[in-house]
């Protein structure tokens, strides 16, 4: 093979170093551009100046603002599917406090939830982040000071309500921000100003972030905050921004099929001399005189009755390959959105022995991952305050129900096991059958066993033993 022109090989370069000729070397060397590994084809145009896969780039984005997501969320149903699933589930089995809701403070701190409808709350706290990107909870702690002051938790009388504020009723640039470096605070806000609406009254209050609990949702990147909105730098953007394109996209496919729908039957009518009769004067009447009376005929003897001459017939739009179309858009969505498919659309899954099963094992396991990182800090923060108010030291566990929920089937196989098991452990001599007995059936309480009259053969045996054995 011909060596390009100009290219060194290793003895001339050797020779040439031995001679010290480094003119000689930059002369001949051929200075190739720097380029990314990849493959080439001039004649078919791979690689080349004439690749189109190389000039598709990522267009700049551009930030979704309130207005629109307001409006999404209120007429879009899938934008607002979107925003509503993830909360609903980090929600919808709730947590449980203490091992198994047995220890005595747990009755206290369920009724202190349940009074101000915590659950309900924090639900709605998850859906204005995911929307706008953030929220807070205004917790109503009565200790004798005004919101703007810090609390004293030490002194707390009651909480008497929360109340949901979303980002775009905060004031971030009225809010006042940390700036002591030395503080844990440092960079946060530590009084906030928001804007409370109660019915028809409007009001602004600066309230001290210990009596605020933030939900914060994904961050932006410090490349992409030039432009962007103080609040959205501080809180996070929309869980909608990222997805917006794809949200699109199977909007426009779907209005796509709605509009052939529209259009699926089109009547074809042939009159003779058609294009002379419109260059005639008065045409245009006459032949929508003519369309009137066939239509007209049409309607009242359900016959269509025209000329010999003229012909009528329908034209019907295809649909072919539109089904599998939209899935793959559905299928793109689903993928940008983490949410099964079986979840974000309520469908059944296809295909030959498709369950869905791993898809929703998968997504549940993404929803307790938030749960643990964004969601257990705001509870745990609530219930401190709950624990100090009720005078409670000793904070109980918290953990989040299981989102995984059991067929009656599954339910059946699994007390199958459990009685099997129970069972070798009875025959083995390590359970007894009234303990089995009590906890099968939940009864509380110590299991005592009934003292048993002694038989004849027992006292024969102790009568036959040694005196200073018996004593």
């Amino acid at each position: 093979m011909a060596r390009p022109k100009g290219s060194l090989n290793r003895s001339t370069i050797e020779k040439q170093r031995q001679d010290n000729d480094l003119d000689a070397i930059v002369a001949n060397a051929v200075v190739h551009p720097l380029r990314e590994d990849g493959w080439s084809n001039i004649l078919a145009g791979l690689g080349g100046s004439y690749d189109k896969a190389l000039k598709t780039t990522k267009d700049d984005f551009s930030i979704i603002d309130d207005d629109t997501l307001a409006s999404i969320y209120m007429s879009e149903g899938l934008g607002r599917r979107i925003v509503d699933v993830i909360a609903d589930d980090e929600t919808r089995e709730w947590i449980t406090i203490g091992k198994n809701g047995k220890e005595k403070s747990s009755d206290v701190i369920n009724d202190a939830l349940i009074k101000l409808s915590a659950e309900s709350i924090y639900n709605e706290a998850l859906k204005w982040q995911r929307l706008f990107g953030g929220s807070l909870i205004f917790i109503g702690a009565m200790d004798g000071r005004v919101p703007s002051e810090p609390l004293r938790e030490n002194q707390i009388k009651s909480i008497e309500f929360l109340k949901v504020i979303d980002r775009t009723d905060v004031d971030i640039s009225g809010s006042t921000y940390e700036l002591d470096a030395r503080s844990p605070m440092f960079g946060k806000i530590i009084k906030y100003k928001v804007r409370i609406y109660v019915g028809s009254t409007y009001m602004e209050k600066d309230i001290h972030y210990s009596r605020i609990i933030p939900f914060f949702n994904d961050p932006i990147p410090n490349k992409a905050r030039i432009g962007v909105e103080e609040g959205i730098r501080y809180f996070g953007m929309s869980s909608l921004q990222s997805v917006y394109e794809d949200i699109r996209d199977l909007g426009g496919v779907t209005q796509t099929t709605v509009n052939i729908l529209y259009e699926f039957i089109i009547s074809r009518i042939r009159i003779k001399n058609l294009a002379k009769i419109l260059s005639m004067e008065g045409g245009e009447a006459a032949i929508a005189k003519r369309l009137q009376v066939m239509n007209t005929s049409k309607s009242v003897i359900n016959a269509m009755v025209m000329d010999s001459e003229d012909d009528m017939g329908r034209d019907y739009s295809t649909v072919a390959g539109l089904p599998e179309l939209i899935d793959r858009f559905m299928l793109k969505l689903s993928g940008s959105t983490g949410i099964p498919v079986t979840r974000l659309f309520g469908r059944s899954p296809a295909g030959l022995n498709a369950t869905g099963e791993n898809d929703l094992r998968n997504y549940y396991d993404l929803v307790e991952a938030t749960q643990r990182n964004r969601l257990m800090p705001a509870i745990r923060r609530l219930i401190d305050l709950i624990c100090a108010w009720k005078g409670i030291k000793k904070v109980p566990e918290i953990t989040f129900n299981s989102l995984y929920q059991m067929t009656r089937e599954e339910e059946t196989k699994v007390d199958k096991t459990t009685a099997e098991t129970k069972q070798i452990y009875v025959n083995m001599g390590a359970l007894d059958p009234d303990e089995v007995r009590h906890d099968t059936l939940g009864l509380t309480g110590v299991v005592e066993k009934e003292e048993m009259e002694p038989t004849e053969e027992d006292v024969n045996s102790l009568k036959e033993k040694p005196k200073e054995e018996t004593e």
